[in-house]
């Protein structure tokens, strides 16, 4: 039996996940990109239940990683609440594709993982120690952008009548991308004031959940060792609170897409695909474009053809 013990940074690509889209990302070769491509079908399996069942689709695009202040879990429970208000509002007909639930960040993402090592190691002979990866080489946001594309625009399996041109994007009716106002509504649910509000979720969150503490509390992490702070060291105290400063200052006005690299790379793969549309006017026009939300309301006409600065891509 072969068995794979895990990828450097030299085991690397930079290419289009789509040939004729012109957005490019860095994305790993060799076990990651084998998990990641049964990954990337099973959220299409998803997807296409969803369309089978007559569903409106739409991609809710969020903030995900822990990039200027944010948190991974905190951003999960807003993407979850976001998810579920938008299905209250909009309703059964609707299907909201919440890229939080297929990450790494989630235990549910973790799961699916550790399933697809399994799965080709049944079918394969192949053994994956999704462990020795992420210890070793964990993914990045190219695999995940590589990941997403391929979901987004790939639409063989869409069969409606009025699908004319290939991966456009046919499948999704819509995208969502989270703006403050979603994020503030969240945690404005337990409190009146936005400052209070926040400090009660850190509050909570520090007191009940051990890994959410070790995030602020640790100042050395390796294979389940945590170094605590020394909270009278005036050094270590002032890198603990300014932890807690940036979360509370994150959350408090910067959380959403406008400052996340991935939802830039979203929407610059939906931008992309609206001006592909736009190419053949005798088959599609302004009605045909694919509807863009941002913060509870739709974006104007004038914001469809502008791109976003880069992300973990470049459009080209």
């Amino acid at each position: 039996m072969k068995r794979n013990t895990g990828e450097g940074e030299a085991n690397m690509q930079t290419g289009r996940p789509i040939s004729d889209l012109p957005i490019e990302f860095t994305w790993h070769k060799g076990d990651w990109f084998d998990l990641f491509e049964r990954q990337t079908e099973l959220v299409k399996a998803d997807l296409k239940r969803a369309h089978a069942e007559g569903r409106i689709i739409v991609f809710q695009s969020c903030p995900i990683s822990t990039a200027g202040g944010g948190h991974f879990s905190t951003n999960v429970d807003i993407a979850g609440a976001i998810e579920r208000n938008l299905m209250a509002k909009w309703g059964e007909r609707f299907f909201i594709l919440n890229p939080s639930k297929y990450q790494m960040e989630t235990k549910e993402g973790v799961g699916l993982m550790y399933q697809h090592a399994e799965a080709i190691k049944r079918e394969t002979g192949k053994q994956i120690d999704v462990d020795h990866l992420v210890k070793s080489s964990p993914p990045t946001g190219g695999d995940y952008m590589r990941m997403w594309t391929k979901v987004i625009v790939e639409d063989d399996y869409y069969h409606r009548p009025n699908k004319v041109i290939s991966n456009t994007g046919n499948l999704f009716d819509a995208f969502y991308f989270i703006g403050p106002t979603d994020v503030q509504d969240f945690f404005l649910s337990e409190a009146r004031s936005l400052s209070q509000a926040v400090e009660i979720y850190f509050a909570r969150k520090y007191s009940l959940d051990n890994e959410f503490k070790n995030d602020f509390d640790c100042v050395d992490k390796n294979e389940g060792f945590c170094r605590l702070l020394d909270l009278s060291n005036p050094e270590e105290k002032a890198i603990w609170e300014e932890r807690r400063l940036d979360f509370f200052r994150y959350y408090a006005i910067k959380a959403g897409t406008n400052f996340s690299r991935g939802s830039h790379d979203e929407w610059n793969v939906v931008h992309l695909l609206n001006a592909k549309r736009l190419k053949y006017p005798e088959i599609y026009g302004p009605e045909d474009q694919i509807a863009v939300f941002f913060d509870g309301r739709q974006i104007g006409p004038g914001s469809y053809p502008t791109p976003a600065s880069p992300g973990y891509g470049f459009v080209q």
